[in-house]
């Protein structure tokens, strides 16, 4: 399967597919520099803190950016294709089994929920003032309930539903469970570890979603 082909099957919300731009381009010299500074100061970055990051005057962020609100929606989408989101995707569409697709749902968050947190926890405190935000976080939402809902069909068909779930609602539970809330919750607040997270939410996916045989 393709990388453009997986973003169809995902949907709308991760740009996956767009040609990424020359990386000394001066819309990619702020994004990197705007990364590298809401990652390292959170939420209280202003656009002329990037612009003197970058090198650059607020009026040229302004240009490519048109506010704070759409850096932010850019950065999110710079990630999303610079970094290791399409392998972690590929994983989950390539695994051999039902199962292993499972997995590879939680590794993909154990892995990519760290590299994003930064700008994903700015979407998730402004998206109920800011409407472009809010869009832009329901976006994504919407792509990651379509992701898991192959994976529970992608179940449903090898027999592995457990037979207490229909496919509808078996998305719904895999979607909440993995949620950014619960990730910061348990990884931020309680301290678990990336092994942590992998080791007990595979367990806890299988044990809740997959039915019971004596061959698994």
């Amino acid at each position: 399967m393709t990388r453009c082909n997986i973003a169809a099957t995902v949907a709308q919300g991760l740009t996956l597919c767009q040609p990424k731009m020359s990386a000394t381009s001066t819309r990619d010299v702020i994004l990197d520099a705007a990364v590298r500074l809401f990652t390292e100061r959170g939420s209280g970055v202003t656009l002329e803190d990037i612009a003197e990051a970058a090198e650059m005057s607020r009026q040229t962020v302004y240009v490519h950016f048109g506010s704070r609100t759409g850096l932010l929606i850019a950065m999110a989408q710079h990630i999303d294709e610079g970094g290791t989101l399409h392998d972690l995707l590929q994983q989950v569409f390539e695994a051999p089994t039902a199962l292993d697709a499972l997995d590879a749902v939680v590794h993909l968050h154990a892995e990519y929920y760290p590299v994003i947190y930064p700008i994903a926890r700015i979407f998730m405190a402004g998206r109920y003032e800011d409407h472009a935000l809010r869009a832009g976080w329901e976006d994504r939402m919407v792509s990651r309930w379509n992701l898991y809902h192959t994976v529970v069909e992608r179940l449903e068909s090898d027999g592995l539903l457990a037979p207490a779930w229909d496919p509808e609602v078996a998305t719904d539970l895999l979607w909440a469970l993995t949620s950014w809330e619960l990730w910061e919750q348990l990884v931020g607040d309680r301290r678990w570890s990336k092994d942590d997270y992998l080791s007990h939410f595979r367990a806890l996916l299988r044990q809740l979603l997959v039915a019971e045989r004596s061959d698994l």
